[in-house]
């Protein structure tokens, strides 16, 4: 089995396991709202919007998704189930200095041999990882178009809201119905991001 096979069902018997808890976990976020990054991907076929509040203001949440990345600080989600389809995401508990000169341009591992890029950062307002410029293994590139946006907005002293969006444009009939199988596995492991930033976030 080739490894983009590998990915494909690993994921899909993933989306079996969290299926059940699909109908609960719906986007939480204003998908009609325009966010910074919408313009990379004005035509996204799909689109995924989320947020929650943090207690903390966006100069102390800011460094958490600077350090963002495998080999890096990891995605703060459930390591447990990346381990579990091979992918050895370990998500840090402290911020670390080494990890927070992020530019534009700069790749960002979403695994080993794949990463996105930098497409936009405005320090303490956006982040914007994009699949332009991105890698993947030799003869198993994404067949899909995608943005991942990291969103701040103050909300008083001691607040901020974090608005994620993902956007994507499949390149091929085939792209499309991965990407509608792995939506389960992606919206799951988003709430297990907004969970871990609020958690290691909170004074």
């Amino acid at each position: 089995m080739s490894e983009r096979s590998r990915w494909i069902v690993s994921i899909a018997l993933g989306a079996a396991g969290v299926a059940y808890v699909n109908g609960r976990l719906h986007p939480r976020g204003d998908a009609a709202e325009p966010l910074p990054g919408d313009e990379l991907l004005p035509d996204a076929e799909i689109v995924e919007t989320h947020e929650t509040v943090l207690q903390a203001p966006v100069a102390d949440v800011w460094p958490w998704l600077v350090q963002m990345g495998y080999g890096r600080g990891g995605f703060y989600s459930f390591d447990a189930l990346c381990q579990l389809v091979g992918v050895g995401i370990s998500s840090t508990d402290a911020i670390n200095p080494a990890w927070q000169n992020l530019t534009v341009g700069d790749s960002v591992d979403l695994a080993e041999n794949i990463s996105l890029v930098v497409a936009r950062l405005e320090p303490e307002r956006c982040l914007i990882l994009s699949s332009e410029g991105g890698s993947a293994p030799v003869g198993n590139e994404m067949e899909f178009d995608f943005t991942w946006a990291f969103v701040l907005t103050s909300t008083g002293l001691h607040s901020c809201r974090l608005t994620v969006r993902e956007r994507y444009v499949p390149q091929t009939p085939a792209a499309r119905r991965m990407l509608r199988t792995i939506r389960p596995v992606a919206r799951f492991m988003t709430h297990g991001m907004l969970h871990g930033l609020r958690r290691r976030t909170r004074g």
